[in-house]
């Protein structure tokens, strides 16, 4: 039987391979919950310069270090809204099954690259960590492209929080990798921090995915909060909470159209019938 490509959306091979997704995605999403507290909390016990999680950040402060409150808030809602994703599986309702199921390779490899992050962040080594997260995003970018219109409850968990967070990531660590700590560095971290802005913009504008947008303030917000206790006479944390109202300000403009849109829609198309009833 041929092997069936599953970063390609078809439906049949989908539904037919749904308990290899199901025991799949359990385990990459454990691997990396499981990982992730336990280096959050405590160090590797094996290799040199092996640190948690919150050290090495403290360690290594950038341009694009995000305060580790807002960190952890993000990722504690991004596991919870995970697990509702994982719940969409195991779901009695067909239609739930496949359109969780349709997004499975991508949640897995998430997860799965996430779980190397982490193992290698920890132990220092800043620049194949980086590779990580940056094939992170360029696959996560993939998925989005092809399925920008899942349903919300799958769409928050399994695309559009990780997408966001990959973004970030692969500016901050990046920076770690880089060592970016000098004037030089500084200045261009200036400049290169409104890529947020036009981030958040593209999915705004083309997709009106306000979910992307929600989730890119907050981080934003997180970032300004970190660059404002590492450097107070610093340009970054300026440009990073402008940047956090801008969208913050955009996506409210493009969420509320689209949460109550389709009500108001359908409140006109009954309001002819309405009248005649009276009448």
């Amino acid at each position: 039987m041929p092997i069936s490509n599953p970063f390609v959306r078809d439906d049949e091979s989908t539904t037919r391979n749904i308990s290899m997704y199901k025991l799949a995605t359990i385990v990459a999403f454990g691997v990396n919950l499981f990982f992730s507290l336990m280096y959050t909390g405590g160090h590797p016990h094996d290799g040199r310069h092996r640190h948690s999680l919150p050290d090495q950040s403290w360690r290594y402060q950038t341009p694009f270090s995000i305060s580790h409150v807002f960190t952890a808030i993000y990722w504690v809602v991004l596991f919870i809204v995970q697990v509702g994703y994982i719940w969409h599986l195991f779901s009695s309702k067909a239609d739930h099954v496949k359109a969780a199921a349709s997004v499975g390779a991508h949640f897995i490899l998430f997860n799965l690259l996430q779980f190397a992050f982490v193992m290698l962040f920890t132990r220092s080594h800043f620049w194949l960590a980086e590779v990580m997260m940056a094939l992170n995003f360029l696959q996560m970018s993939a998925l989005y492209l092809r399925n920008s219109a899942t349903p919300r409850t799958i769409h928050l968990g399994a695309v559009a929080m990780p997408l966001v967070w990959t973004f970030f990531s692969t500016f901050w660590f990046g920076a770690v990798a880089v060592n970016c700590t000098d004037l030089p560095c500084r200045i261009l971290a200036n400049v290169s921090v409104w890529s947020i802005f036009v981030f958040a913009a593209f999915f705004l504008l083309v997709f009106k995915d306000y979910h992307v947008g929600f989730a890119t303030s907050f981080l934003a917000a997180g970032l300004g909060v970190g660059q404002f206790f590492t450097k107070i006479i610093a340009y970054q944390w300026i440009f990073a909470f402008s940047i956090m109202a801008a969208v913050f300000v955009s996506t409210v403009f493009v969420a509320v159209p689209e949460v109550f849109g389709s009500e108001t829609e359908e409140q006109r198309e009954r309001a002819p019938l309405l009248s005649g009833e009276n009448a």
